[in-house]
């Protein structure tokens, strides 16, 4: 690492701005993931509590697969042939209320029934609601009574950081969900122990199919789509990073080819010069991608409470590893400058 440090100090100013470059994406790459778990936890936070414990879900379906859950309604015969196979189905509703708060518009909502736990999630006794975070937020702090198209539920408690499609959530037992969303039917979906019911229950014919709890998370298509589109760009600016950081150390091994000939003329051999190298490319990646994903972080934990953003592993620990692993794959495919100088070229050009 002798020359790879001297190389550092005399040309700072060059490593100084692709180690400034690799660190505004880094902001980018971390900034894009926190933003898309964010948005992600606002999407569907709710359907992954109701499948934490590994839960089947029996959902309406049509030929092109399971309805979208915004539209979704088992009928009562439904009801009746899952739990013949599986007495101890749980029934789930899901539907989009609006809250009285006192203006025109009101409050919208989703508010989620079950008949019984499923996953982490609890129904209060009858009559009574838990309200997540954004709901209290939306009230405007402690709420000890909510009303629902003129029906009043007392607030029980709080159900937790629960999201579906971008709107608060409220739980319920599922008949009081039933009075507050009729147009919901019976229920949304059937929560059943996993491996308990078979794929007869979804028979051709019967307008169902089983899932697990991913395919739950799937039948939200809002979800599918805008997932996509936020893991697509981030996929792509991870490809950008590694191109760059390659791009700049071949036209860099380019330019010191003559210094690797010398050196190499010296005794130095191929082995210790593209160590050096590598170990150059790891000290910029480092720096620039520790300072990157920190700053990512930083910003999202002063954010975090305007925008969706989430600061945990997977959006920085994980980054941050892939892009030192491109980057460096990036940097050792362009060390053909240093692997072919010749010092026979070195010795020529002295003489």
């Amino acid at each position: 690492m002798f020359f790879a440090l001297r190389d550092l100090r005399s040309a700072r100013w060059r490593f100084v701005l692709i180690t400034g470059v690799v660190l505004l994406l880094s902001v980018l790459v971390a900034g894009l993931l926190g933003l898309t778990a964010g948005l992600a936890n606002q999407s569907v936070s709710a359907l992954r509590a109701l499948g934490s414990n590994n839960s089947d879900f029996v959902l309406p379906a049509d030929d092109k697969g399971p309805i979208d859950l915004d539209r979704a309604a088992l009928t009562n015969e439904q009801i009746a042939d899952v739990r013949a196979e599986s007495p101890s189905a749980v029934p789930v509703g899901i539907a989009r209320v609006t809250l009285d708060n006192g203006t025109e518009t009101g409050v919208s909502v989703v508010a989620l029934g079950l008949a019984d736990e499923v996953g982490s999630v609890t129904p209060p006794a009858p009559g009574a609601v838990l309200l997540s975070a954004g709901v209290s937020d939306e009230l405007g702090g402690n709420a000890d009574q909510i009303s629902v198209s003129g029906t009043q539920l007392t607030a029980a408690g709080d159900a937790g950081d629960l999201w579906h499609s971008h709107t608060p959530v409220v739980v319920t037992d599922l008949d009081t969900w039933a009075t507050l969303a009729p147009r919901g039917g019976t229920a949304t979906a059937m929560a059943v122990p996993a491996d308990t019911v078979s794929q007869n229950v979804a028979s051709e014919g019967s307008g169902l199919t089983l899932v697990d709890s991913d395919g739950l998370v799937n039948a939200l298509p809002s979800h599918r789509a805008e997932n996509t589109s936020l893991n697509t760009m981030t996929y792509m600016l991870i490809a950008v990073t590694a191109l760059v950081v390659g791009a700049f150390f071949t036209v860099w091994g380019m330019q010191r080819r003559r210094d690797v000939a010398i050196l190499k003329a010296l005794g130095a051999s191929t082995r210790a010069v593209v160590r050096d190298s590598v170990g150059q490319a790891a000290l910029v990646l480092v720096v620039g991608i520790t300072g990157g994903v920190a700053i990512a972080a930083l910003v999202g934990l002063v954010a975090g409470g305007a925008v969706p953003f989430v600061v945990s592993a997977n959006t920085t620990v994980v980054p941050a590893a892939l892009l030192a692993v491109l980057g460096l794959a990036g940097a050792a495919i362009s060390l053909r400058p240093v692997v072919t100088a010749d010092p026979n070229s070195a010795l020529g050009a002295a003489r």
